[in-house]
């Protein structure tokens, strides 16, 4: 979608139904949802087109108020900055719930900030919802929206109100989708607290998403446009990734859905590890998974200030390249996400592995290279003597290359994987898988 000028906040307490409400105005399930107080944390945004008119519509974690808990304290703060940079904000409140004090903080706290709202009372598809609507005329509104997110009852009307508040299209006004098609777009994945939401704040150069020492911390997939070096690029920071059978909780397994998800959607992954670690089992479960999805993946060896010595850096990343195996084509950059240490030579690597991603060779230099490995080699098959006829790129993201062949039955992947290194050895391809498929002439 093009860049929209107009951000709508969600806010209210914990459990009233914002995601719910996101998810059906999004009209897609971005945020996690679950009958449980505290899920969402992060701002989780979507541009929504509604009646020919673009918003950003923000989703924000539950907003409490006391206690000492330094967690507790980081999703206030996200709530309020997302206040902050609202146009508009829709105030949701729980209608089977009545009036509550927080509901009274959290209506004094926007108006104290002047910041013009929208007050919607939910889940009023059942009677004691309906019948609690009228409590809220406390609240001093003009208008309150009796709406059920989960139904989508009065959710239209919403909607027409935001709309209204929207400034009017200046003549000739066109909204595009061009100019975000090219912006690549990056997921930075990994197992539980190897520092992804610290490498997305310290490039967003503030905290956009919650960053904190206790594993399991961002729960849903977030996106955030952050600059560098002129050029835009959408980061998605991701719940971390660990092995199915470790996944205890109903939340945790939608976070890591959320995190896989992600891989397919994305151009590139930097797969963040924790150096001083190596490269684990889990860590190459992840990367399984970014090569099942065919991504670019450079691999940011993170923590690296903890390496004693610069010998002792250069052994160990050395292992983890050769841990790589059949990702091999995934550069290594040690990083410090705490402090951006690296940070120049790991967008240098993305910015090849994405073009490398997006190349296409000519026809005619690729068939003059195959000349030397392909033609004159026979194809191992059970089937007998094969041979391969021609050979021509098909397709970018990733590059794909169909090879003709005279039997595309029992062509061992020890053969593919012979073809892509030789493909590799020629036109490079780093950072970016290279797929190989047979078709008979």
């Amino acid at each position: 979608m093009s860049p929209v000028d107009f951000t709508v906040a969600l806010v209210g307490r914990p459990n009233v139904g914002k995601s719910t409400l996101f998810n059906r105005i999004a009209g897609k399930r971005r945020a996690i949802t679950f009958d449980q107080p505290g899920i969402t944390r992060d701002l989780v945004a979507q541009p929504v087109e509604y009646d020919g008119r673009r918003f950003l519509l923000i989703d924000t974690g539950g907003y409490m108020t006391g206690g000492g808990d330094d967690l507790l304290a980081k999703v206030r703060g996200q709530v309020l900055r997302a206040i902050y940079e609202s146009d508009l904000v829709v105030f949701l409140v729980d209608s089977r719930d009545g009036l509550l004090p927080l509901d009274k903080e959290i209506a004094g706290m926007l108006r104290e900030r002047d910041k013009p709202f929208l007050l919607a009372a939910n889940k009023v598809d059942a009677k004691e919802g309906r019948e609690g609507v009228g409590q809220f005329h406390a609240l001093s509104v003009d208008r309150i929206h009796s709406v059920s997110a989960e139904h989508g009852t009065g959710v239209g009307d919403i909607l027409d109100e935001i709309v209204a508040r929207m400034p009017k299209k200046a003549a000739g006004e066109a909204e595009t989708d061009a100019g975000t098609e090219s912006v690549p777009r990056i997921a930075v994945v990994g197992r539980p607290n190897v520092g992804k939401s610290t490498l997305v704040n310290t490039l967003a150069g503030f905290e956009r998403v919650i960053a904190s020492e206790v594993p399991g911390t961002t729960r849903d997939a977030i996106d955030v446009m952050v600059r560098r070096d002129g050029k835009q690029y959408l980061l998605i920071d991701t719940a971390g990734i660990r092995a199915k059978r470790k996944t205890e909780t109903v939340i945790e397994k939608f976070s890591v859905l959320k995190s896989l998800d992600s891989l397919k959607r994305c151009d590139l992954a930097i797969l963040l590890i924790d150096g001083p670690d190596g490269l684990t089992h889990q860590d190459r479960q992840v990367l399984r998974y970014i090569l099942n999805e065919e991504r670019a993946v450079v691999v940011a060896a993170n923590k690296a200030d903890r390496w004693p010595g610069e010998e002792e850096r250069r052994v160990a990343l050395h292992g983890i390249q050769e841990g790589l195996e059949y990702a091999s084509f995934a550069p290594v950059v040690p990083t410090v996400a705490t402090t951006g240490k690296g940070f120049p030579i790991l967008f240098r690597k993305i910015e090849e592995a994405i073009s490398n991603f997006r190349h296409r060779v000519p026809t005619g230099l690729l068939n003059r290279m195959a000349q030397t490995f392909l033609y004159s080699v026979p194809i191992p098959s059970q089937q007998g003597r094969n041979r391969a006829f021609y050979m021509t790129q098909v397709g970018t993201a990733p590059p794909s290359f169909a090879v003709f062949v005279k039997d595309r039955r029992g062509i061992p992947d020890s053969f593919t994987r012979y073809l892509q290194n030789k493909i590799r050895d020629r036109f490079g391809f780093e950072g970016s898988p290279v797929r190989i498929v047979y078709r008979e002439r």
